[in-house]
Formats: structure tokens, sequence, C-alpha cells
């Protein structure tokens, strides 16, 4: 489900300010055409003929075959074996005409033949018919059938579909991360997820494909989004497991980190409007300011914007929203987009907000040994 910091160093600071800190707290059938197969029915009366004639067929089979030329009779015979012939074709086309009624009159509402000429195929437990491979099947009402199964829709459990959230913890049970994914249906092969793991300087942001689906779950992660760019690697396989209290245990390929995740409701709107406006930071040195402004925004939006003015330098930065509780905002890197010089400016690590009263909040950097900076309202 994640992707890993890349493995490289940051860059040493510039001697210059840098952004603000913070610290850590995802079927009925197609009808077949099918004759009519009269041999059940009892033959009809035939006067004797010097030549026989093949039994009809019903009125739907195959065309009656033409009796065969018979020998040429003696001129004393011609006119009774015409008369004879006559009621002989007479008495075939009576006696099938007559089969083929009493067919499609008597088992009329049946189930038996249909006035289309053909017959039901087998019939399945639940009523329905058993698919006769018509390609009209699919236009079929199939309603009455069973529901789709699993199988159909997708190989994960339903349990497991929906959005979660945790702290991913090292052996020794320190916080290396926040992470957050979201499962959705789908079969092996198939991407089912999305994750989105903040880190202390780099933010991941990728997507799960299915690798199994039994007892656990395995995804192998790859990354798609990196904050800052060229700062995260493929997480490869991992697995998450359900457990009796409804959370995920998920575990990386090397066993390295695990996360218990809670399932969580994801919001358009999820910072709270107190942390909302302009804000100062206060104890900055006689000539240098630097400000903040923070607006509404979905996770991975850019929500903040930082500015930092000097007499010989001018920085401006923006940070995408990560996590955001009642008491606190968690925001990803911040990303230098004007440096004025440009070697004057660097790009800042994950931070943390926390409002202290209405009118002030804490900054907190993520791997800054330095105390947390205060901000002011200025709005």
């Amino acid at each position: 489900m994640n992707q890993e910091p890349a493995t490289a160093n940051p860059a040493p600071p510039a001697a210059n300010p840098a952004p603000p800190a913070a610290d850590p707290n995802p079927p009925a059938v197609g009808p077949g055409p099918a004759a009519v197969n009269p041999a059940s029915a009892p033959p009809p009366a035939q006067p004797p003929a010097p030549t026989p004639v093949a039994p009809p067929l019903g009125v739907f089979g195959d065309p009656i075959p033409a009796p065969a030329p018979a020998p040429a009779p003696a001129a004393r015979r011609r006119t009774r074996l015409v008369v004879g012939s006559v009621a002989l074709v007479v008495a075939l086309l009576a006696g099938g005409i007559t089969y083929a009624a009493m067919n499609l009159g008597g088992d009329k509402g049946e189930g038996g033949n249909t006035s289309s000429g053909s017959t039901d195929g087998p019939r399945q437990p639940d009523g329905t018919e058993e698919a006769a491979g018509d390609p009209r099947q699919d236009d079929e009402d199939t309603s009455s059938g069973p529901a789709p199964s699993a199988s159909i829709e997708g190989s994960i459990a339903e349990e497991y579909l929906g959005t979660w959230q945790g702290q991913g913890k090292d052996s020794d049970g320190d916080v290396r991360s926040l992470r957050r994914i979201t499962i959705t249906q789908g079969v092996e092969g198939e991407d089912v997820a999305t994750t989105f793991n903040s880190f202390e300087d780099v933010l991941c942001i990728g997507a799960g494909k299915l690798v199994s689906f039994g007892n656990l779950m395995v995804l192998e992660s790859r990354s798609v989004t990196s904050i800052p760019e060229s700062g995260c690697s493929d997480g490869g396989e991992q697995t998450l497991r359900l457990g009796d209290d409804g959370s995920i245990t998920w575990t990386s390929g090397d066993g390295r980190e695990t996360a218990i995740l809670k399932k969580t409701e994801p919001s358009d709107t999820p910072i709270p409007d107190d942390f909302l406006g302009t804000w100062e930071r206060e104890g900055t040195d006689a000539g240098t300011s630097m400000s903040l402004v923070l607006k509404q925004g979905a996770y991975g939006d850019v929500v903040a914007e930082w500015t930092g003015d000097g007499a010989a330098y001018h920085c401006e930065w923006e940070s995408v929203a990560v996590d955001a509780t009642s008491t606190g905002v968690r925001l990803g890197p911040a990303i230098v987009t004007v440096a004025e010089p440009e070697d004057e400016c660097e790009n800042g690590n994950t931070e943390t907000l926390r409002l202290k009263s209405g009118d002030v909040m804490t900054v907190t950097m993520l791997g800054d040994d330095q105390p947390p900076a205060t901000y002011r309202r200025k709005d």
C-alpha cells in the first residue's frame, strides 16, 4: 500500500530562513429454432402406391421432398395411378397439418413449443431457463436469477473496502509515518488501492495492485506522485489482514514497519474553521517577516501558502493537506514556488499546526530540533 521515501539524503539547509516547522501527531434462454419431430405422431393412412414416399416432416421442419417420379405406366393404368397419387398427397398434407395444429394448440402455456417454432431448454432450479448460447440472452430479463457472486464482482471481501488510516511504526515502536489507504473492489492483477503516506520529509502518493486475496490481502504498490519530486520509491509487496476488532494490520514487505489502520471517512473540507485565515510569525529578526495563509481543501490539495521576506531575499512556499483533527493539522513538505535569489530559499519538511488559543497557533517542523514557532492571527 505504501511507497517508501527514497534513500537519498536531503540537501543541507540554505543559510537563509527555511519555511516554518511542525512535529508528528490511508439465462434466460435465447430461443433457438428447432424442428418439430413427427415421429411420435400416428402415420396417416396411405393407399398403396407403386413408389414409396418418405414420411412428411412437421410444418416448421425441413421442406417435404417431392415424390420420386414413377416409372411410365401402361396406358390402361394411367388414370388410376394419377388419381391414386393425388389422393396420397392430399392425405399426407392433411395429416401433417393436423399434427402441427395439435402441437401448436395443445402445448400452449405448458412450456412446450412456442409460436416461433422453438422448444424450451432445460429448466434451472430457480425456474429460469438454461442458457443455450444464443447471443440474445444478454437482452433477456434475468431479474429472477441468483444475485451476482463475489467472484463476478471482485475478489475482495466487503469488510476490507473503504478508507483506512494509522501510524506506521518500526520494530522499536517509533513512529515513522502516517499511512492512509483506500481499497476498492477488483480482482488479481488490477489496481484496487490508492495510498497516501506522509513521512518526515516527503509525501508519497501511490497505487496498489492486488496480488492475492484469501485469509489476508497482498498488494504490490508503486509510487505515482512524490512531494518533493524524486523523494519516493515503489513500496513493493505488503500485506493487510483484518482483525477481530475491525482494524487492519498493515505490514511492509520487509517486516520493518507495521501499522494498525482504522476505518475513516475522508472529507472534502477536513480543516477546522478555527485554523483558516492569515497568520504571522512572532519573534522574527528586524526587517524580516514570515506569514501563512491557510485555506480549506481536501487531502492532497494545496491549502497552505507561506511567504518569507528579508532585506536580501523573497521566498514563497506551498503545502498540501495531509491530515486534520479538531486540534491539529498536518501539512506536507513546504515546496518552494518563488525564490529570489534562486539559491536563497529551500524546501521544508512536513509540518504540524496546533492551536493554543483562538488567535495563537504553533508550527512544528518534523526532524527539526528547534522549538515550535508561534504564529498569531492577522485577520
